[in-house]
This record gives C-alpha cells, structure tokens and sequence, in this order.
C-alpha cells in the first residue's frame, strides 16, 4: 500500500478534497460517537474555514497514491503571539492524529506525526500532548513514551430523566443560602461586565484540575468578543449564566452551547464559583437555572453532555445527583518532543 501526507489548506482546497476530507470526518466521528446527530459537511466546512481567534491551526491529510481518498489526519493546535495565553503556553502544542479504522496499524499515524514533528521543531515546541479514548490509541501513545498527564470522562444526561423537582429545590435553597444573590443569562456579555467576567473565567478554568497537562488559560474581553462573533457566524447558541452578589460582584457562571445542526444535544462548558462564595449552593443553583432554562429556549433539546477530570469531586459529585451518566473516558498524554522524535526514529 502506498500512501502520501500532505498539508490540508481549508482556503485552497479543491472541492472533491474538501469531500473526501468531510467524508473521512465523518466516518472518525460517527466511530467516536455512535448515534449522535452527525454534524453536516455544509457546517463543518464553515467551522474550518472561519480562523480561531485563540489560535492558528495546521492540517495534514494522508491519501492513497493517485486517489482521493483521505484515510487519515492530524490537526496540530499551536497558540500565536497575539493571544493573551501565548507567554505560559509558547513551549507546547496540542496535537490529535486520527487514521481510518480500515487502514489501521500500516504506520501511517507514524508518518503523520513524523510530518508534525517538523512542524514542531519550526516552531521550537519542547512540548506536545494530545489523548484517545480508545484502548488501541492509548496503547499508541505509551508506545511513543507519552507520559499519561491526566484522565477525563465525558458524562451525559437524559433530559427525560431529569429531577424537576430537585432542581427546583436547588433554585430555592440557592436563593435562600445566598442572602440576595441573583441569576443572570446572557447570549452576549454586556460591555459593563465583560472585564470581570473574563477575570472570572480565567480563574475558574485555572482552578480546574488538569493534572500532568502542560496548559494555562487567559481570556480578555478582545477574545471573548471575537469568539462571540465566531459563534454567531456558525450559528452556535452560547449561552452564559452568572450568579451576581447583592453587591454587584459576579460570584460563579456556567455555559451551554447548542450547535446549529445538532439541535438535540446540548453541551454544558465550563462551571466555576469563587473561592470565597464556595458552600452555598450556587453551582447546584446554577446548574438548575441553566437547565430550567434550556428546557423551555431548546425544545429540541434530549440529551446534555459535560465532560471533567476525574479529580474534579466536586464536580463528580453534582453531575452524579443530576443523573449524569458515564459515555465514555479520555486519557490524555503529554510528549516531550525531542524524546518523541527519538521514538519515530
């Protein structure tokens, strides 16, 4: 079997490339989440297309010689100098490889990460990471002496099975516990608060327990806007909910995104409360808003997703008395470059 890698340019691709491209997304998708709605090519080709405010991403696509075929890939995620995160995160990348499960164990993830690597060098990252949630992909990595860095589980929630009346009883004890406090909802930040909201949003995703990973976070009010406008453009419903003290300070927030061609799944993103207003209940109270709210914005809406490391307990321990349920686990590795070149060699 002979088989090429090459750069995928989103800008200059053909379309029969782009088709093929999709396709093999496709398949690697509905292989890594059996039954859920698929997203459409249409929508997908516009998410690759529209650059990411946070970051510059790089494609490579492995066909068969003389077909159009894509039969694997790799997207390696590195952070420019105009991102507020550049300075912590400038030593390393995120890099994820996928081959077709009919070309399996033929080397080519190998000759996928030995293009990236050069890629690496170029850029003088001394650090990579990147998982699987396979056994076969764990495996690969621990061939490659990844260091397991951390271990994660995405967990889902039947809306059908959801305790109203539970999270009814956390809205009033939230209410009650708080001395005044009060829920917002936004779609966009209002200029007022964006700064301390985005301090806020900082803090909280750095609090989250990332274990080995080699990642820290920083968002500005720049960023949040350029990536509110993002998701406007894909058509993505964000939706923010923040907890606001009787003095005006922002105490704790949750985020939900709905996806325009997956109106049936919604995705809970980051929750976080300030230390010093921890013990009241309000992640339980925001938790009950933000699905209260839901409920009646997405109709459409069956089944929640969340994901969290499996040594965020507190987080565990409300997800499990919402009736979230395990869907599957993440294991992520963390590669020193120069020792995963030695091995690709």
């Amino acid at each position: 079997m002979e088989y090429e890698i090459r750069i995928f340019e989103p800008k200059s691709a053909s379309n029969i490339l782009w088709d093929n491209f999709l396709n093999f997304g496709e398949e690697i998708y509905r292989e890594e989440f059996p039954g859920d709605p698929v997203p459409s090519k249409e929508e997908k080709k516009k998410s690759f297309l529209l650059p990411d405010p946070r970051s510059t991403n790089i494609y490579w696509i492995a066909r068969l010689k003389d077909q159009e075929e894509v039969i694997g890939s790799a997207n390696l995620m590195i952070y420019e100098k105009n991102n507020p995160a550049y300075e912590p995160n400038k030593h390393m990348a995120f890099l994820h490889v996928a081959v077709s499960r009919t070309y399996r164990r033929k080397g080519i993830a190998t000759a996928i990460l030995t293009e990236a690597l050069v890629r690496l060098k170029h850029e003088n990252k001394s650090v990579v990471q990147g998982g699987s949630h396979q056994e076969s992909g764990r495996s690969f990595c621990v061939s490659l002496n990844g260091k397991k860095a951390i271990t994660e589980e995405e967990s889902r929630l039947n809306v059908e099975n959801i305790d109203w009346d539970m999270l009814n009883e956390w809205r009033k004890s939230g209410k009650k516990r708080t001395n005044g406090a009060t829920i917002e909802q936004y779609e966009k930040i209002p200029e007022e608060i964006i700064a301390e909201y985005c301090q806020l949003f900082t803090d909280t995703l750095n609090l989250i327990p990332r274990g080995e990973l080699e990642w820290e976070a920083k968002e500005t009010p720049e960023i949040r806007r350029a990536t509110e406008e993002r998701y406007a453009k894909l058509k993505t419903k964000r939706t923010t909910f923040i907890s606001r003290e009787k003095d005006g300070i922002i105490s704790g927030l949750t985020e939900t995104f709905l996806f325009n061609d997956r109106s049936t799944l919604l995705y809970q993103g980051l929750t976080g409360v300030k230390k010093e207003f921890q013990g009241r209940g309000l992640g339980k109270w925001l938790k009950a808003e933000m699905l209260f709210y839901c409920k009646k914005k997405f109709p459409t809406m069956k089944i929640v997703a969340t994901d969290f490391a499996l040594v965020n307990e507190p987080m565990i321990t409300i997800n499990r008395k919402l009736g979230f349920k395990h869907y599957k686990t993440w294991v992520d590795y963390k590669f020193d470059v120069d020792t995963l070149s030695k091995s690709l060699h």
